[in-house]
């Protein structure tokens, strides 16, 4: 009889960790879906007193700006080239290329090195920002000039948050490298 009580225990104690174990996961399961939200991850920097953000996956490297070398008979906002670890990048002034007057450098002045569609390009940028993670539901659809990009440019834009102080303009990298040679 002993052992049958000791068999019953055993079974009786294996079910409730089993149990246990599926409630652990169900929790965990339920408090990820909680927490999983539609949305990008940005990289945001600073151009004057704007701020942008650039989805992440398209960002390669950030550097204190080389010495470029000019390339003649090239639209104005093209400052030049550079190498970067063997691949010859060119470098876009995003004020020129929308009319602006072009900020002198500084020492937080950066280069941000993107990919798009296998193309690779350098922006210049004043000073770079955090990472921050943008919510689909919180994006703003663009119904007036924000900043000094042309709207075709803008995926929209987030409101201030507890993570941002300030409007973050969403720049649509794609449409802005692939129309960048015809804008000026």
């Amino acid at each position: 009889m002993p052992s049958e009580n000791k068999d019953k225990s055993v079974a009786s104690l294996s079910e409730i960790l089993e149990s246990l174990r599926q409630e652990y996961w169900r929790g965990l399961s339920e408090t990820g879906e909680l927490k999983k939200k539609e949305g990008v991850e940005l990289l945001t920097f600073w151009m004057g007193e704007e701020h942008y953000g650039v989805d992440l996956t398209n960002c390669r490297h950030i550097l204190k700006v080389p010495k470029l070398v000019p390339i003649p008979q090239v639209p104005k906002f093209i400052l030049g080239i550079f190498n970067l670890q063997g691949e010859i990048i060119p470098v876009l002034d995003l004020r020129k290329m929308f009319g602006m007057e072009s900020a002198s450098l500084s020492e937080k002045s950066r280069l941000l090195v993107v990919e798009i569609q296998g193309i690779t390009t350098a922006l210049l940028i004043d000073q770079i920002g955090d990472i921050v993670f943008g919510e689909w539901q919180n994006l703003q659809k663009i119904t007036k000039k924000e900043g000094w990009i042309p709207s075709q440019y803008l995926k929209g834009y987030f409101l201030p948050s507890q993570e941002q102080e300030k409007l973050l303009i969403y720049l649509d990298l794609e449409k802005l490298l692939s129309q960048g040679t015809s804008i000026s």
